[in-house]
């Protein structure tokens, strides 16, 4: 065989040998995507089973304020113009620095096609956290594509962690989630500018980040977690960081730019302490420490989650008022250690580091340390930051299997290669999904949840709040026989004093109190704690009709009729049980004008009763006292015929008011 011949055919054995191995390289690149859109799925439909009992349940806590009972959302599509241009709680006489029109917006949309009933909603965010869950493993694994179970275990342990709980089942908390998939949809994007460098992918990234900034505040950390995480998981030049940076600073300029023309800056004037525990101290060490203490309260429930409650305000947590504190010493201890690593591993990009960067950034505005917020701990406030928590936790687990650079070549070895991080991570699965799913029950509908959260924070002046206005809700009362609404009043009499001792300078607490006297009929008592409620908030319209209504039964017609007013004039929109009240105002000066033989203070008083009741009509038609008063007031002025006919529609009304 010549020398040319024997070149030629090693030639052509070495080309084979490179196209066996472009082969094998391209078949095995088809079976890992197979397997990462597979398991991603598989992912997503866990994340939606886990979550499924909670499709047909009722509205729960701000859903009210925000949803059930907010005039905007109410008038559905057409009014998601006003939405974008108006706070998150305008609509119920509520006024915020929020904006988040993106998920009000949807609940209008959603509020209409369901005729107002809360279940299309709740499947909604089933099917977001659904995605977001699957989204998250497919992101992870972008990051880091050679490393299949460290991005598994991660999305797995975020998918079950019960601590989200509050996020899925209550449809308001819909911010949260919104914020957190347009943030990792700017991640994805974002990793695409840094692996191909298209200018396209920067304003992807940027549209991305600004929905997410529509869906709430907190979303603004992602312009320090960008460049961070484009530093842990990407090649790209600190030159090349800078320029998308810089993009994503101008985005957020111009949000602010948007949020200030329509509500004015991010901020809270004036925080209650019923609200941030954190209030009741005027130092700014005490309130940092105390701070700082709750974020090791965070950790303790993404490790060991229960008990946990919709609620943690005061005065469920304690002010941490020395330094000597045990609970604060830990969490600085932690946190402190937390940094040092995340430092360590900077340079060379470890997986451990990013996680704690990813951790600390997206808590740290919602951590009361550098800017105090509305609530000193909450649930929802670690749903982002948990993404970081999962994947440290995934890191420790794939060092100590040694799987951290290991990915099946097939997807039935998913479960027999590296089998020992079955055994770890299986029980923490079992453990979680039963009790996210148990958790998720609590959250069927006030009563259960207020319930279930009295007893696990007793000291909560919020808790005791809601838990006695849900027992004394006239929907609830309706249903009870004399003896059980006598239980249920001197029940809640009970826990809203035990609420006043803890701190009276809670508004809401008055109001609802003096509810229950003036249901009791206890109307001096009543008086006393809605003028007290007034000291302190003197806004809400209808803390001045229910005045009104607590004078019209002791006889004082001038101090009802000087609350009624002013409870119309301070309603955003035409106030019909205050309207037909001040028409039972003149009704009875009007019999009173007749008693004295005044028959023409009697005839001006009754024709504005029946001004009144006329008013209370074009405001909402279906008010049978407002026919009622009509009679009456005809009756009184002497046209019999008149006031048969008003008289007749009225107990018509009432008649087909009565269920069947």
């Amino acid at each position: 065989m010549s020398k040319n011949k024997h070149f030629k055919n090693k030639k052509i054995g070495s080309l084979k040998e490179q196209v066996k191995t472009t082969l094998a390289e391209t078949n095995e690149i088809r079976t890992n995507r197979l397997l990462v859109y597979l398991t991603a799925i598989v992912i997503a439909i866990s994340g939606g089973l886990l979550y499924s009992n909670t499709s047909e349940y009722n509205y729960n806590l701000d859903d009210f304020s925000v949803i059930a009972e907010n005039e905007y959302v109410k008038q559905g599509s057409s009014a998601i113009g006003d939405i974008f241009t108006h706070g998150y709680r305008t609509g119920v006489n509520f006024k915020d620095n929020l904006y988040r029109p993106l998920s009000k917006a949807m609940f209008a949309y959603e509020y209409e096609k369901s005729g107002g009933t809360p279940g299309l909603s709740h499947r909604v965010n089933i099917f977001i956290y659904s995605l977001l869950c699957g989204f998250i493993f497919l992101t992870l694994n972008r990051f880091y594509p050679k490393q299949f179970y460290l991005t598994l275990i991660a999305s797995l342990l975020f998918t079950f962690h019960p601590i989200h709980t509050e996020v899925v089942a209550n449809i308001k908390s819909r911010d949260e989630m919104l914020a957190m998939f347009f943030i990792i949809i700017a991640l994805w994007f974002a990793k695409s500018y840094a692996d191909s460098l298209k200018k396209r992918y920067i304003m992807a990234t940027g549209a991305a980040y600004f929905l997410a900034l529509l869906s709430k505040e907190s979303a603004i950390t992602f312009l320090a977690l960008m460049p961070i995480t484009l530093h842990f998981v990407s090649n790209l030049r600190i030159t090349k960081n800078a320029i998308i940076t810089s993009f994503i600073l101008g985005v957020t300029v111009l949000y602010l730019m948007v949020h200030h023309n329509i509500i004015g800056g991010i901020g809270l004037e004036k925080i209650n302490i019923a609200d941030n525990s954190l209030m009741i101290s005027d130092s700014f060490v005490t309130q940092r420490m105390t701070a700082i203490e709750i974020l090791g309260r965070y950790l303790k429930l993404l490790v060991f989650p229960h008990p946990l409650s919709c609620d943690y305000s005061f005065n469920t947590i304690p002010i941490v008022d020395s330094i000597a504190n045990g609970g604060f010493l830990i969490s600085m201890a932690l946190h402190v250690t937390a940094v040092i690593f995340a430092i360590k591993g900077w340079k060379g990009k470890k997986v451990h580091s990013y996680a704690i960067f990813f951790y600390l950034i997206t808590i740290s505005i919602v951590s009361n340390i550098f800017m105090l917020i509305g609530t000193n701990m909450a649930e929802r406030l670690v749903f982002l930051p948990s993404l970081g928590f999962c994947l440290l936790i995934s890191y420790l687990v794939v060092s100590l299997t040694k799987s951290i650079n290991f990915t099946p070549q097939k997807l039935t070895h998913i479960f027999t290669d590296k089998a020992f991080n079955w055994l770890i991570i299986s029980p923490i699965i079992i453990l979680f999904s039963t009790k996210t799913v148990n958790r998720n029950k609590d959250w069927e509908n006030v009563k259960t949840l207020f319930d279930k959260d009295i007893q696990t924070v007793p000291e909560s002046v919020h808790m005791l709040y809601y838990h006695a206005n849900m027992m004394t809700n006239s929907d609830t009362l309706k249903t009870k026989n004399p003896e059980q609404l006598k239980v249920i009043y001197a029940t809640a009499e009970k826990e809203l004093l035990t609420a006043l001792k803890i701190h009276e300078l809670f508004p809401e607490l008055h109001s609802t109190l003096a509810k229950v006297y003036q249901n009791t009929s206890r109307y001096p008592e009543a008086i006393k704690h809605f003028k007290r409620r007034l000291e302190m908030n003197n806004t809400d319209p209808t803390v001045y009709n229910n005045f009104g209504t607590c004078y019209g039964f002791i006889g004082n017609t001038d101090s009802a009729e000087i609350n009624f007013k002013k409870a119309i004039e301070l309603s955003e929109k035409c106030y019909a049980d205050a309207l037909v009240n001040m028409a039972t105002v003149y009704i009875n000066r009007g019999a009173a004008s007749l008693q004295q033989n005044d028959k023409v203070s009697a005839i001006k008083n009754y024709n504005t009763a029946i001004d009144y009741s006329n008013q209370t009509l074009k405001c909402d038609w279906d008010r049978p006292l407002a026919y009622k008063y009509m009679g009456m007031a005809y009756q009184g002025l002497g046209d019999l015929e008149k006031s048969k006919k008003y008289f007749q529609q009225a107990k018509q009304m009432e008649k087909n008011s009565i269920p069947n």
